[in-house]
């Protein structure tokens, strides 16, 4: 008979890696040392348990030399750029040429072109900026409002369904994301119809804000595919992180401060913002770098709809600042460019700037690490708690003083601009209708009190916060729902008989993508030949020898790789490739292992993931077994191979699975190193054809079949999805329920 355990919460599997460690040290909690078999005399017994626990460090150790064979490839192989273009490469000026400013040309300089090879970031690191801005701006509040329901509010009957599909939104993969966002929502972003008339969600934004830079239209904005799309997308796509984030943040607020609140008479919402969502603070602040961390290394959805063109911002042009314009973001340049570079210095450049992206990713996830992990602290009177509440009470104070002022500094800047467009009318524009009715709130919060108009402010103000977390709760679950809703809509019917047939050069009307699905299974078996091991015993490493200082950095290590954008994770891959191309004399022809490489490139991407489920589902294992094992003269190692393993096997399989569905979605890799064929082939020396590349490959294509089986391979992805994590789900509840 299994011994039955409970997760920590209902959302381990979407993101491990930022949730506090019940294992990190505090001043008031000791690191448990591990149990003691009753045969440590015998000298083979303690050869056994040594071993074993050399050789799971071995395998723990895994994410700490990733992480730094990561960096030392990409700045090695961005060295020719850092000699070429020196600290001008993060300039903001361009090289002028005539009336034009060039920020990049890959193309060198000849006799009839006298100025090339021009490398220059400033337009993409602004795109990224621009770009995960807007998603913030709208995931969190939404994703706040919804993790305030789910966890405060909602009754359990409710709060798991909701928070099951909530978090199916953060399993759909980019690609999928980037070709509904492309055939769904550009067009009704699009400022002009096709008959030149206005049009479309950009264009109500001119109407009525076009006095601001931002909402301005330019002569290369109208398409939908531009600044303002790719924040759309992302801010759907970062979502589910900061819901779920956020909603485990709130539930580690001790209920006995909710209790006291409440005894002295405060409403259910006055106790979740004066008292729930302050204590939170920092925590929700960590969500939210995760979700910036998320939406900058997010690549092929933001590919598919930024337009792709060189923009960044004139400062005597505002029109320049429009969100309507096309341009480029760090991963977009990336996808768009390193598939076909054309010369050595353009290659090392593009990855000079993988490099880049790999250090605000690492700088990002490492500060939202932290900030959780401060708010997860338990408060006592130990100076290292002090010092922690007195952090959070420092960043919520910015927090809010920020937040007013940047509001208010955004409706003076309205009002000075429709002024000076519209004389005194502009003074009474949509912009400072809504900053008035702020104010006149803000006054009411401050002068109602002690008076007979606060009781019914009181419950306005409760009716008004209930019903708004509420609606983001029921916004985020539309969202998932039209997006289900259309993919199969429109690809359910591609799934016939010539979808799984192979592909004929000879024909290519007639389709056929058992190349794409065979290739995907591969690479997934490749993957899982390298995640699994890896990721299992490093967790078993971090579950029953972690509670020191090394676990903690591998555990730190595993939590940033976590992080890392699956496109430098690629780059890093055929950097490799290159290097072994080389060694073995390959470069005039020959294998390409281009399959291999990709394979190793997902598995990179599943051990963080196995290894942070293998710890913590282990770490469920109730310590009586262990000791009751130990206690039958078992070692160490026979005690977590034989009882452990097995009470804790179908989770460890959970976390599998999860993993298995998050890189059989992965494009932005495969890409990179050029893993691509419309051929049938399993011979891993070469490249392999995937599901989700096919998708980029033929989202395009003027042929009516290939858009047809763009979304019938949409469709299979989001099923492989869907099956996978309700398969987890079910293995959670059923094998891992509480004990009684």
């Amino acid at each position: 008979m299994g011994v039955r355990c409970k997760p920590a919460s209902h959302s381990w599997w979407i993101d491990l890696a930022v949730l506090p460690s019940n294992n990190l040290n505090s001043s008031d909690t000791k690191p448990k040392s591990a149990p003691v078999s009753l045969m440590s005399g015998n000298s083979k017994a303690r050869v056994a348990d040594w071993l074993f626990r050399n050789v799971t460090l071995l395998f723990a150790l895994s994410t700490v030399v990733l992480i730094f064979g990561i960096a030392v490839t990409l700045y090695e192989a961005s060295r020719m750029s850092i000699s070429h273009a020196h600290a001008s490469f993060y300039s903001l000026t361009g090289v002028h040429a005539g009336t034009q400013t060039i920020y990049w040309d890959p193309v060198a300089a000849d006799a009839d072109k006298l100025i090339g090879d021009v490398y220059r970031a400033a337009p993409f690191i602004y795109g990224t900026l621009v770009t995960s801005i807007i998603a913030l701006l709208i995931a969190v509040p939404v994703g706040v409002g919804a993790a305030i329901f789910l966890s405060e509010l909602a009754p359990v009957w409710l709060a798991t369904p909701l928070s099951f599909v909530i978090e199916m939104l953060a399993a759909v993969p980019s690609i999928v994301y980037g070709f509904w966002a492309l055939v769904f929502l550009v067009p009704r972003l699009q400022m002009t119809d096709a008959a030149g008339n206005p049009a479309g969600f950009e264009s109500w934004l001119n109407r009525v804000f076009g006095s601001i830079p931002l909402f301005a239209k330019t002569a290369d904005s109208g398409t939908g595919m531009d600044f303002m799309a790719a924040g759309l997308i992302l801010a759907l796509m970062v979502l589910p992180f900061i819901a779920a984030v956020s909603r485990d943040i709130l539930k580690t607020v001790p209920s006995t401060q909710r209790e006291a609140a409440m005894g002295l008479g405060a409403t259910r919402w006055e106790t979740i913002s004066g008292i729930v969502l302050k204590n939170a603070g920092s925590g929700i602040i960590g969500a939210v770098m995760l979700g910036l961390g998320r939406a900058i290394g997010e690549t092929m959805a933001v590919t598919m709809v930024i337009g792709s063109k060189y923009s960044l911002p004139i400062p005597h042009d505002a029109s320049s600042f429009s969100l309507f314009r096309p341009g480029y973001t760090m991963t977009s340049v990336l996808a768009d460019q390193y598939p076909n570079q054309n010369s050595d210095l353009q290659r090392s450049a593009l990855t000079q700037i993988a490099f880049t992206l790999f250090l605000v990713t690492m700088v990002v996830n490492g500060l939202a690490r932290l900030l959780v992990w401060l708010t997860a602290m338990k408060t006592g009177g130990s100076v290292t708690s002090r010092s922690s509440t007195h952090i959070k009470q420092a960043i919520n104070f910015l927090l809010q003083k920020g937040t007013a002022a940047a509001f208010a500094g955004l409706v003076l800047f309205q009002t000075v601009q429709d002024v000076h467009a519209r004389g005194m009318k502009g003074a009474f524009g949509q912009a400072q209708m809504i900053g008035a009715a702020v104010v006149i709130i803000w006054l009411i919060n401050l002068k109602t009190p002690g008076t007979r108009l606060f009781l019914p402010w009181r419950k306005i103000r409760s009716g008004v916060g209930t019903a708004s977390s509420v609606l983001c709760a029921v916004g985020a679950t539309a969202a998932l729902l039209l997006l289900f809703f259309y993919v199969f809509k429109t690809g359910i019917g591609a799934l016939n008989g010539a979808f799984f047939h192979r592909p004929d050069p000879a024909n290519p009307d007639a389709g056929g993508m058992m190349h794409a699905i065979a290739g995907t299974s591969e690479l997934i078996l490749m993957a899982c030949v390298m995640g699994v091991p890896l990721g299992v015993l490093g967790g078993i490493y971090l579950s029953e020898f972690g509670n020191n200082r090394s676990g903690f950095w591998i555990r730190y290590a595993a939590d940033l790789l976590n992080g890392v954008p699956s496109i430098v994770l690629g780059i890093f891959t055929y950097t490799l490739l290159i290097g072994l191309r080389k060694v073995l004399h390959l470069d005039s022809g020959g294998a390409t292992f281009q399959g291999y490489a990709g394979g190793f490139a997902l598995g990179v991407m599943m051990v963080p993931t196995v290894m942070r489920t293998t710890e913590e589902l282990v770490r469920l294992v109730p310590q009586g077994l262990r000791e009751g094992s130990l206690a039958l003269g078992a070692t160490h190692a026979h005690t977590v191979w034989h009882v452990v393993l097995p009470t804790a096997r179908s989770g460890i399989v959970t976390g599998v699975l999860l993993a298995v569905a998050r890189v059989a979605g992965e494009t932005a890799p495969l890409l990179m190193i050029g893993c691509n064929s419309q051929l049938w082939n399993l011979d891993p020396r070469n490249a392999v054809a995937s599901l989700p590349v096919q998708i980029y490959v033929l989202h395009d294509s003027p042929m009516p079949v290939a858009l047809h089986q763009s979304w019938g391979v949409a469709v299979v992805l989001v099923l492989v999805v869907l099956v996978f994590n309700i398969i987890a789900r079910v293995f959670t509840r059923n094998r891992f329920a509480a004990a009684k």
